[in-house]
């Protein structure tokens, strides 16, 4: 089964670029890479949480941008893997030895689908696309509303095209399970850190040459009533820590 494990830290608390702190944990991500290759699915770093854009979606008329994340929150998202593991357990085993684990956290959720095809998409730069806004019928799978939620995502995946590098869809919040590692100590919680964790309706990860496009695209994503969608441009961590998506 594949796994959504989003990455989350505190900001302020991260060293700064140069620092030997900084080298270390970009080493630890090193390590990871190569201690679980082959389960690897994707994985992205993201820019901070102070380049995000918003796209919120209301009752009518044009969809309103504003700039910073979709939450306020000192817990920031910093990047995602998707992971193959047989079981929960196992995905959780794999999370602990991810270096945010250590100093933040790690949300892991089932995927219910995860397809990408970087092959195909168009060069440049990535960005992320996270889907956010309340639970709602069509969040469970098998359901009609579900159904119909999946036919909108593949006619705006038509639309997009090569803008569309990969997709995935999750399974509602309460199957979240939060991994952190503090002193040694594995810590495991049912649900997420915080509200920073609900990706509600799954994420996107976008070929768009700048951030305009990158926003327009997103606002193009399928949303609930009140949903969101947050935008992150990904961070160039190098081939050594940032696996092909397949």
């Amino acid at each position: 089964m594949r796994y959504l494990a989003l990455l989350g830290a505190d900001e302020s608390a991260v060293p700064a670029p140069g620092s030997p702190e900084r080298a270390e944990i970009h080493a630890g991500y090193v390590r990871f890479a190569q201690l679980a290759a082959d389960a690897i699915i994707a994985g992205e770093a993201l820019q901070p949480v102070a380049t995000a854009r918003t796209v919120r979606h209301g009752d009518g008329g044009e969809p309103l941008v504003t700039e910073g994340p979709y939450a306020e929150t000192t817990e920031a998202l910093a990047g995602f893997y998707v992971l193959e593991a047989d079981t929960l357990d196992d995905a959780i085993a794999l999370a602990r030895e991810i270096p945010s684990a250590r100093n933040g956290w790690v949300a892991v959720r089932p995927l219910v689908m995860w397809q990408a095809d970087p092959g195909t998409a168009t060069p440049g730069p990535r960005h992320l696309a996270l889907i956010y806004g309340k639970e709602a019928p069509g969040d469970q799978p098998g359901t009609p509303e579900w159904d119909a939620g999946a036919a909108q995502h593949g006619r705006f995946a038509e639309a997009a095209g090569q803008a569309i590098v990969a997709g995935g869809a999750v399974h509602p919040i309460d199957t979240t399970t939060t991994v952190r590692v503090r002193d040694g100590e594995l810590l495991v919680t049912d649900g997420p850190f915080s509200e920073t964790a609900e990706v509600v309706g799954g994420l996107y990860l976008l070929a768009a040459p700048d951030d305009e496009a990158a926003v327009a695209l997103a606002a193009q994503i399928p949303v609930g009533p009140g949903g969101a969608v947050e935008v992150r441009p990904v961070a160039d961590m190098g081939d050594d820590v940032r696996p092909q998506n397949h």
